[in-house]
């Protein structure tokens, strides 16, 4: 039992190091001060402009699409969302479902102005001859309101009155202190500048000059990647044993005393979980103990870990980019023989219109070994790309497809196939084509959506098509005050009351009208 114990204790430090040591090489890598005159900085640096080749080429691609979120998040814009279906399958017309499904439709209206902490959304739907209209919802700061096809009164919620009337309804499950911060939906999730500042002060700039100068090495050397010989810059990072030791020990601890670090990370998770009716105070307390026992846990359990290898990263750098990847990590218990090692291999072949990237993560121990395998196929020029992406693991393959090309209105036309693959056969693969058009202050997209699984289905199985538009306004409308029903302004029996005679009332009456006087 002890072995085992031991055993789960090595294999739970080495996820807390590798996340510990991707977050704060991602920050150092991005750090802009870098510059090239030694080993270490050499390093890094190769780092952050192989990070930013591949930002650039995502925004190459999506140029349109991250212009008109940017424009989102400064300016109060409008979007409208029409769905509808297609069918021509002769099983779904034998029973009389193609003439609901081609003959349905939703439409979403909805507007925002992240600035003013203001949206609104409206729904409507019609099928079957029934047209279904007054689904409506509103947030206006840290008040929620909506209404239903049913109710008269617009029903409106402020989020910090939510525990009240929830202890009020059910005070056995409730305690009161819940809430929901409805400005949370208008939050970047993005760490703000002074927490940025903070962690390349405290974490990036020390662990930077933790690692000691003599910890790397270069060289020229002849590689192969993708099958061509490339002449290259080989930059050996390696730590010894007591190096990585005194390092992450350190490290550990720092954190784990650090309530700045941890106020910043309960933001984040606020921010993940504000929707939740739970009890969020517990639970990030909970949390928060989490958090500083495992960083002190593995920080004492580090003296008991052998890392006979050290900490070896090998990189081979051409044109300041990082064309060929080894890395290397294994950490042996002191009081038994388990071990656990981690090791990244690829390469990545860059050239002005293509890259090739292909990488191979395996994680090991004594008794199984998982293997998840990325490889890249990527091409662009002259406003046309064609990607392939693969990713798996354990049997799965997952494949992602996307080919985008001009049109000659200034416009795209797309197609991203998104493929699933386990044991050798192909299970499913959903399509999405379409065109868009992205302008400064207005967008529009047709887009096209399917499922194919190589059988039975198909495009002519169900389609499912949307039309969106998008456009600048000047402001979000918010509803009349007077046409307000304030939850907030009632106590529990009052507003158990009104959902008990004045709504159920008015959902009867709606119902009667839809259905007849047969309800």
């Amino acid at each position: 039992m002890e072995g085992t114990e031991n055993k789960k204790k090595t294999n739970k430090i080495i996820p807390i190091i590798v996340a510990v040591a991707v977050i704060l090489i991602a920050g150092i890598i991005t750090t802009q001060a870098l510059l090239k005159t030694s080993g270490k900085e050499e390093y890094f640096l190769a780092e952050k402009k192989t990070f930013e080749q591949l930002e650039e080429a995502l925004e190459e691609r999506y140029e349109g699409e991250l212009a008109w979120v940017e424009h989102s998040k400064e300016n109060a814009v409008e979007s409208v969302l029409e769905i509808t279906g297609e069918t021509n399958n002769p099983d779904f017309a034998a029973m009389g479902y193609d003439q609901i499904i081609n003959n349905a439709n939703i439409t979403i209206e909805s507007a925002m102005d992240m600035k003013e902490e203001v949206a609104s959304a409206n729904i409507s739907a019609g099928f079957s001859g029934i047209e279904l209209n007054g689904i409506e919802g509103y947030i206006n700061g840290n008040e929620l309101s909506f209404s239903l096809p049913f109710i008269n009164d617009i029903i409106q919620l402020n989020g910090d009155d939510l525990g009240r009337i929830l202890h009020e309804i059910d005070p056995m499950t409730f305690t009161g202190e819940e809430n929901i911060d409805f400005t949370d939906f208008f939050s970047d999730s993005s760490l703000v500048t002074e927490d940025i500042e903070y962690l390349e002060e405290e974490y990036v700039k020390y662990l930077y000059n933790e690692i000691p100068e003599e910890a790397f090495e270069s060289a020229s050397e002849k590689v192969s990647v993708d099958g061509n010989e490339v002449n290259a810059e080989k930059i050996t990072f390696h730590l010894s044993e007591e190096e990585v030791r005194a390092i992450l020990k350190d490290l550990f601890n720092k954190m784990a005393d650090d309530e700045r670090l941890r106020e910043i990370i309960i933001d984040q998770a606020t921010y993940m979980n504000f929707a939740s009716v739970e009890l969020p105070e517990e639970e990030l307390a909970t949390f928060e103990e989490d958090f500083v026992s495992g960083l002190k846990e593995a920080a004492d359990e580090i003296e008991k870990l052998k890392i006979p290898d050290g900490f070896t990263s090998i990189i081979w750098v051409k044109d300041d980019i990082i064309v060929k990847r080894d890395l290397t990590l294994s950490i042996e218990s002191t009081e038994n023989d388990s071990t656990a090692t981690i090791k990244v291999e690829g390469t990545n072949a860059v050239s002005d219109t293509d890259q090739k990237i292909d990488y191979v993560i395996t994680f090991a121990d004594e008794t199984s070994e998982e293997t998840v395998n990325l490889s890249a196929d990527l091409s662009h020029k002259d406003g046309e790309s064609k990607d392939i992406v693969t990713f798996s693991a354990g049997g799965i393959v997952i494949t992602i497809e996307a080919n985008q090309s001009k049109l000659e209105d200034g416009g795209k036309s797309f197609e991203h196939i998104f493929s699933f693959e386990e044991d050798g056969v192909s299970n499913l693969s959903l399509h999405w084509l379409g065109e868009a058009k992205y302008e400064e202050d207005q967008m529009t997209a047709d887009h096209t959506f399917f499922v194919e699984d190589g059988a039975t289905i198909n495009q002519d199985t169900l389609s499912i098509f949307v039309k969106e538009t998008g456009s600048t306004i000047d402001q979000v409308e918010i509803p009349d005050p007077d046409q307000v029903k304030n939850l907030s302004d009632m106590s529990g029996e009052e507003i158990i009351e009104y959902f008990e005679t004045d709504v159920m009332s008015q959902f009867e009456g709606w119902m009667m009208n839809m259905m007849g006087t047969g309800f």
